[in-house]
């Protein structure tokens, strides 16, 4: 790590996966075009807003971790807004220092654009070290590496070393750290490999989720992408600003940069009495998200519980005629709120003493569903050990093996959350059906 008892103090901003000028997923043609225009442009909007939040922070350079564009054909309008923004950075007397990524590899076309004099891109073929100075003393130093093909299998950290005489030294890297879950191990790496090149701070990209994997010794951050782009990424989206005090210490702190929001949302209809309560409470939910938010929300609502609406949203229409109902509640503002999707997953009323009581035919169906749901835990990484998750990929191998099955099937297993709708659809399907028979 260091070598020198105190250093001058700086901030940096700390930015990756932009993946400038792509597609908002999920979202239907059914959207109005003032919620498609937002959209479409969100990545584009989010970038320019860490632009605008390193101005206003007054950070002396940005790094950015990967992934700035999506496809390794960068699109011109992405690649002029990146270069507008970095120019932007420039002109404020702000380096920008940048590598690429899984997606945006150097191997991929670009169209001619100049670059910033402000702004360093890093090659692909070893690591290299740019100076960062203020006032003409040198106040940090940034290592990097690009990639230069999509798929970097290597250990690119363990070729990070650090020198013996910057200041305060900053890895910047795309990669996956001890195999982090859904993402491919591009440039896969563990902690102790990063703690073994000797930088004080590593700036990574490729996980699109904030997270701090270590505090300090050296400081190891995820940056998240700074603007979510489908039902998976409904958390807060944005970059780091860190100060790094007199004694090397790093401080990053998290802001949200992220101009729409993915909500995931609940409405409750046991105490419904009818269709039109439904409606209001959809619409009430929905807004309040957004209040919470503070930004514009795409929204995916699951209608749960248990009461007398089940059989009314059974009606062929109902369900869309709910939605353009709420929607319609929602609409004027600064911001919009946008009903994405809105599904039935309520349950009808049932004796329990009666046709639902354990023992009886309808109860064993609901108790095995229920351990079919736990199974379809288990195999989403249930730490339960009962082996139930084991069970319920065999059962998965057993049914995309079979000859005449598979015939039908699209050749794509399902993720667990859609096995889980599968089920869950199963279920209602097969409990309205038994607690409808005389």
């Amino acid at each position: 790590m260091r070598t020198v008892a105190s250093i001058r103090p700086f901030r940096f901003l700390h930015t990756g996966d932009l993946h400038l000028d792509s597609a908002f997923a999920g979202v239907s043609a059914m959207a109005p075009p003032e919620v498609t225009r937002v959209l479409r442009d969100a990545t584009l909007s989010a970038w320019q807003r860490v632009v605008d939040l390193a101005l206003a922070e007054g950070v002396d350079f940005v790094v950015v971790a990967g992934d700035v564009f999506e496809q390794a054909n960068r699109t011109l309008l992405a690649q002029i807004r990146f270069r507008d923004g970095l120019a932007q950075l420039g002109d404020s007397g702000i380096r920008s220092l940048v590598v690429t990524g899984n997606h945006d590899p150097l191997s991929g076309w670009e169209p001619a654009v100049a670059w910033p004099a402000a702004a360093h891109r890093f090659g692909a073929d070893e690591v290299t070290a740019e100076p960062i100075r203020r006032d003409g003393e040198e106040i940090a130093r940034v290592y990097g590496i690009s990639y230069g093909v999509r798929d970097v299998r290597d250990n690119l950290a363990r070729r990070f070393r650090r020198e013996a005489e910057p200041p305060y030294a900053i890895g910047l890297l795309h990669a996956n750290v001890g195999s982090q879950p859904g993402h491919l191990a591009y440039a896969p790496c563990t902690l102790a490999d990063l703690r073994a090149s000797g930088m004080d701070y590593w700036a990574l990209g490729h996980v699109h989720k904030p997270a701090i994997l270590s505090a300090a010794d050296p400081t190891v951050v995820y940056c998240g992408n700074p603007q979510g782009r489908d039902p998976g990424e409904m958390e807060p989206r944005g970059c780091y600003v860190v100060t790094v005090d007199a004694a090397g210490r790093a401080h990053p702190t998290f802001h949200p940069t992220d101009v729409v929001r993915w909500q995931l949302l609940e409405v409750a209809i046991d105490a419904l009495s009818g269709e039109e309560s439904l409606v209001v409470a959809i619409a009430e939910a929905v807004d309040l998200a957004r209040s919470a938010a503070g930004r514009s929300i795409v929204a995916r609502v699951a209608l749960i519980g248990h009461g007398m609406l089940h059989a009314s949203l059974r009606r062929g229409g109902l369900l869309a005629q709910v939605r353009q109902l709420a929607q319609e509640r929602l609409a004027g503002g600064p911001t919009f709120a946008w009903i994405e999707a809105l599904r039935d997953e309520t349950r009808p009323m049932l004796d329990s003493a009666g046709v639902g009581a354990p023992g009886t035919f309808l109860g064993e169906l609901i108790t095995e569903a229920a351990a079919a749901r736990d199974a379809v835990a288990g195999a989403a990484g249930d730490d339960s050990g009962d082996g139930r998750g084991l069970a319920w990929d065999e059962v998965l191998d057993e049914l995309y093996a079979h000859p005449r099955v598979r015939r039908v099937l699209d050749g794509r297993r399902p993720d667990s959350g859609r096995v889980a709708e599968l089920l869950a659809d199963g279920e209602r399907l097969a409990v309205d059906r038994l607690a409808s028979e005389p």
